[in-house]
């Protein structure tokens, strides 16, 4: 990957001064091939930590109070993403940083286009735009449930000063996901940023199988649920509570007892409505009053999550409640249970299959007439193994950030 990626940077209209490589491989073949490597920019080589096979699995196990005595006997391990590139802008020696990964290629006009960016907008940050390439059949259908043809705003790529990135602006460490998204959203807060129209960096190391791509989403998203909940712990409590109000509140007349003080006529549907309520007035007020994009924290997904649970219920409820079982009623609906279950995994699979990858700028030509069921079943599996790892994610969260006290 180093092989690759140095010629590119060595084409550049406007070449960097300098070069950081922060290593963190399990071999020496890096270091070693430096030295055949032809660049007219200067190299500085960093190594930090070492990979070996389970080596950040131990890491955050030996993270637990009870067993923290003997993590000494374990080397470091391998540096994720983002404390490598904390640790190369660490040591550069220059005034602006430009971050790649092995992965990403720039075009040739990166840096220069980008310099001219920040001069013409008087931006602190430019951040990178990249677009997933894909070659296999596989490949292809993963980009098309995932990423699609759009550039996406990416940490591989931007630019941003020394001292202000040293200042508070470090990536997230710790985490393989979601810290460069927070720390684009820390960089939106405070400074001032430009993100280009144009796509300048391209990705093409997606997963080759099925099977690689379900753990790398699995693994990804328990990483992401660690920077997602640290930062949105108020998010969190508040969906701690609304799920204990799902458990609680069907039962509570049964609990206090029927001829109780505290018994409340109807608190099931009160409930519901009122979360319902709820959900729609925040909806209307973001997406109406304030125009906000639609958010994907913690709180926004629980209010998604209650919304679908709500309407299953009255759904489930209805025959009983509307038409009291009456089957010649003309409220009555026969196997509406049934009928709205596949309903709903009927929406998700043409919104996995259709509308996501449209929305994305796949071509209608690729998805039709046939491919679309592919592309919708992936989706579907890619979602399905996602939801237990950001659950597992949040669950490991919470002991790791209590033992890290």
């Amino acid at each position: 990957d180093v092989q690759e990626i140095i010629p590119y940077i060595n084409s550049q209209t406007l070449p960097p001064k300098e070069v950081v490589i922060v290593d963190s491989s399990l071999s020496n073949d890096i270091q070693e091939g430096l030295d055949t490597i032809e660049s007219s920019v200067q190299i500085t080589y960093l190594r930090v930590g070492r990979a070996y096979r389970f080596d950040r699995l131990l890491r955050y196990f030996f993270s637990f109070p009870f067993i923290s005595r003997y993590k000494n006997q374990f080397p470091q391990g391998r540096a994720f993403p983002y404390e490598a590139s904390n640790a190369g802008a660490q040591i550069a020696q220059y005034e602006w940083l430009a971050f790649l990964d092995a992965t990403t290629l720039p075009v040739e006009t990166w840096l220069e286009d980008y310099w001219n960016f920040s001069n013409s907008y008087k931006c602190d940050v430019v951040f990178g735009r990249t677009k997933y390439l894909a070659i296999t059949g596989f490949q292809k259908l993963l980009r098309a449930s995932t990423y699609g043809t759009l550039g996406h705003e990416s940490a591989p790529g931007s630019i941003i000063k020394k001292a202000i990135f040293l200042d508070g602006l470090r990536i997230k460490e710790g985490v393989r996901s979601g810290g460069d998204i927070a720390w684009r959203l820390k960089i939106k807060q405070s400074l001032k940023y430009y993100l280009p129209e144009k796509n300048y960096l391209t990705y093409s190391n997606l997963s080759l199988s099925l099977l690689p791509a379900l753990k790398k989403f699995f693994i990804y998203q328990i990483y992401g649920s660690f920077s997602a909940i640290q930062h949105n712990i108020k998010d969190l409590y508040l969906l701690c509570a609304l799920i204990f109000g799902i458990i609680l509140v069907p039962k509570w007349n049964y609990i206090v007892g029927w001829d109780s003080a505290f018994f409340i006529p109807h608190i099931t549907k009160v409930f519901f409505i009122s979360v319902l309520l709820i959900f729609l007035i925040t909806f209307v007020i973001n997406r109406g009053a304030l125009r906000r994009s639609p958010d994907h924290s913690a709180l926004a997904n629980a209010f998604k999550l209650i919304f679908f649970i709500v309407v299953t219920y009255c759904v489930y409820r209805w025959n009983d409640v509307v038409a009291n079982w009456v089957e010649d009623s003309i409220w009555y609906v026969p196997h509406i249970t049934k009928i709205f279950i596949l309903s709903s995994l009927f929406a998700s699979f043409l919104y996995r299959g259709i509308y996501f990858p449209i929305t994305n700028n796949i071509n209608l030509n690729y998805l039709f007439p046939f491919r679309w069921v592919l592309v919708g079943l992936l989706g579907i599996l890619l979602d399905l193994v996602k939801a237990p790892g950001y659950l597992l994610g949040g669950i490991l969260a919470s002991f790791i950030r209590r033992s890290s006290k």
